[in-house]
């Protein structure tokens, strides 16, 4: 019996190190997509349960409940959701509020089973979600924007990437909902910039996602097989503006030009 203890428990840390975890101030989280993948190299048949206990027009709380392929429970997990009254916090969960209830409520029953756990057993949605009052991005070493503006920045050089691409939005949105485990309006700011850094390539036959490449017909010309697409990326758009906000100071100002050479953008 020790001895089944013991392998299980090195194959959840093994699964957890193969994962990816968001750097979220000083601690690590992983996101609930990275934590089910971690499940399924351990347990790849065992199932995945929510449950519905407690739902009105404004309010649903889930539990959801892991188990192993006897079918002994691991862990279960509790999330609730609820409408705030606040047309911008309420905008996903006006339409989505079960399924976003249900992605925590399964976050938290695989962190409870010892998945994806870094620091702490919330997910990164969860964090994310619970610091977005306050939700800033990153563009130079404490200098910062508005989460909700970097978002709309990254999504304006996406759909420029599709249409240079010939992408249709749905199909993108499906391959997003299929293999990421998430949708494109629930995706933030690093998950976007992750799917942007995807679509420059989209016209590689390497790339896994390259049957999405010119499959709009409306768009007449697109970037050719192989041929490095042109466009202005969010690492410039931020790039520039960080550059704004340093002003007249050339000594910062060559600092975040260095910064963005080095991650390859050039300002």
């Amino acid at each position: 019996m020790e001895d089944r203890m013991r392998v299980s428990y090195d194959q959840i840390k093994k699964a957890n190190e193969e994962i990816e975890n968001i750097k979220l101030g000083n601690k690590g989280y992983a996101q609930v997509n990275e934590r089910i993948k971690a499940f399924r190299k351990v347990y790849p048949t065992g199932p995945i349960e929510t449950t519905i206990e407690e739902i009105r027009d404004d309010y649903v709380r889930i539990m959801a409940k892991v188990s192993n392929e006897d079918g002994e429970v691991l862990a279960t997990g509790r999330a609730s959701e609820a409408l705030t009254g606040d047309a911008k916090k309420d905008y996903i969960n006006k339409t989505s509020m079960i399924e976003n209830c249900e992605t925590s409520a399964v976050g938290r029953a695989l962190g409870f089973a010892g998945f994806g756990v870094d620091s702490a057993i919330a997910s990164a949605e969860d964090i994310e979600r619970n610091k977005a009052n306050s939700k800033t991005y990153e563009i130079y070493t404490n200098m910062f924007i508005r989460e909700d503006d970097a978002i709309k920045v990254i999504k304006t050089c996406i759909a420029d990437l599709m249409r240079k691409m010939g992408v249709v939005k749905a199909s993108l949105g499906e391959k997003v909902q299929n293999e990421l485990w998430t949708s494109l309006e629930e995706m933030g700011a690093n998950q976007l910039k992750k799917l942007e850094t995807k679509l420059t390539t989209l016209n590689m036959k390497t790339n896994t996602w390259h049957d999405l490449y010119n499959e709009n017909l409306k768009i007449k010309t697109v970037v050719p097989i192989g041929q490095e697409v042109s466009y202005e990326s969010s690492s410039e758009k931020f790039g520039k503006l960080a550059l704004e906000r340093a002003g007249t100071d050339e000594m910062l100002r060559n600092e975040i030009i260095d910064f963005y050479s080095e991650m390859g953008t050039k300002l």
